[in-house]
């Protein structure tokens, strides 16, 4: 049996999404560091502007990354709580106790003679 075109859909959605984010992971800090070796040429300083752009722009995207992680995590567990049942037993109606005890069974101290 096939399954939808909607769930296959969306895991091709989030395998696009991921391996578009870690190519601008790659490719943005590479543009910076581009750039600066650009400017690094027009002052005759040698690649540490370069150096320096670049891993500034893979720390700005990691940090971008780490951030946009834990918002959507954080959004994920509010949904769970909030679909989570309300007592520790998992169970949304009350707890019904039966007060009786086994056949057989008493309250009563035992003496051995």
């Amino acid at each position: 049996m096939r399954g939808s075109a909607l769930s296959k859909n969306q895991r091709q959605f989030g395998t696009d999404d991921a391996f578009s984010r870690s190519v601008e992971i790659v490719v943005t800090p590479a543009v910076f560091a581009g750039g600066g070796w650009l400017f690094d040429r027009w002052l005759n300083t040698g690649p540490w502007i370069a150096v320096a752009v670049g891993a500034l722009a893979f720390l700005v995207k990691i940090t971008a990354e780490w951030y946009r992680y834990t918002g959507r995590m954080g959004g994920i567990e509010l949904e769970m709580a909030t679909n989570r049942a309300r007592n520790r037993r998992g169970l949304d109606l009350p707890q019904e106790i039966d007060g009786r005890l086994p056949t057989g069974v008493t309250l009563d101290e035992r003496v051995d003679q």
